[in-house]
């Protein structure tokens, strides 16, 4: 599709000398429903180190839409080549949505074609210019999450034994793999590098000394906010309370160690049994998150919602 873009506007690569603009640009973008898009980082340093990254390639892997000194658009692409596969940062949009998002869009494409084979992007419902652009491109629905949330004022513990609740090492990547998701947003080894930041944490559970459940947390906004992001258990050992033992001790931590405000999940609206579990620790929901994809080499899949 051939962008007509507005008279002004002009679209650059991101450089370096314009990652504190932009920077608080998305920020400001971000906190608003209607133009929320998932995965970008929660605060202004964290996104700036997250687009930081996208001007460190060869290939240029963020672009700007400015309209003389202002920005008025942005779009990244997140990589994940062990994948072959992108998920987007935008596009942004703050005036003419569509002008701005199309001309983004087809600077970034010929990138996306020659490196991955797939692209995905996540939204409100509310950012309804970002759904109309996944309609325009074929995009596919793939996946739609409850983000549920769970304040430290609304938590009690649980009291159930952690004994057997360690760290992960190094030695157990191999059980972790064989648990963790192929096309999780991060791969066993991302998750375990992360793990080793401050503030988040890497858990197993173990059962008759085999490694049959973990879970990752990750803070997400120091003394605020932090993420359960995965948790996996053996579907041998299920309904035994080992995720409710991962969880319990994961809100202990978090509410406990890190002091933060409050802890946030994410459940499929097709997993009824994991949402009712975790609405036993009080978590409530705060949001409802739209997953969208666009395959280059395979055949675009019936949409599964529908």
């Amino acid at each position: 599709m051939k962008a007509q873009v507005v008279e002004n506007m002009q679209l650059k690569e991101l450089e370096v000398k314009d990652l504190t603009a932009v920077s608080e640009w998305l920020h400001n973008m971000n906190e608003k429903d209607e133009h929320f898009v998932a995965w970008l980082a929660s605060d202004e340093n964290t996104i700036y180190e997250q687009i930081w990254t996208l001007t460190q390639f060869k290939d240029p892997l963020a672009y700007i839409a400015w309209d003389d000194d202002r920005i008025i658009g942005f779009l990244g692409l997140l990589p994940f080549f062990d994948q072959k596969l992108c998920r987007l940062l935008g596009p942004f949009a703050s005036e003419n949505p569509k002008e701005v998002m199309e001309g983004l869009w087809e600077k970034a494409s010929l990138t996306v074609q020659v490196h991955f084979d797939a692209v995905k992007v996540a939204s409100f419902r509310a950012n309804t210019e970002l759904v109309e652009f996944c309609e325009r491109h074929q995009f596919h629905l793939y996946n739609i999450e409850k983000t549920l949330f769970l304040d430290t004022s609304s938590y009690s513990p649980k009291g159930l034994d952690a004994a057997k609740v360690v760290d992960v090492t190094e030695e157990d990547r191999e059980a972790i793999d064989a648990l963790h998701p192929n096309a999780a947003y991060y791969t066993t080894k991302e998750m375990m590098t992360n793990a080793h930041q401050p503030g988040n944490k890497l858990w197993a559970y173990q059962h008759d000394g085999k490694l049959v459940g973990y879970l990752y947390f990750e803070t997400v906004l120091p003394g605020r906010e932090g993420e359960i992001c995965f948790i996996n258990v053996d579907t041998e050992v299920r309904n035994q309370k080992i995720g409710s033992t991962l969880i319990d001790h994961a809100l202990q931590h978090a509410f406990m160690v890190e002091e933060l405000d409050a802890v946030t999940i994410s459940v499929r609206t097709t997993n009824e049994g994991a949402e009712k579990l975790y609405h036993q620790f009080d978590f409530r929901e705060l949001n409802t998150i739209y997953a969208y994809e666009k395959l280059f080499q395979e055949p675009i899949l019936q949409n599964p919602f529908h």
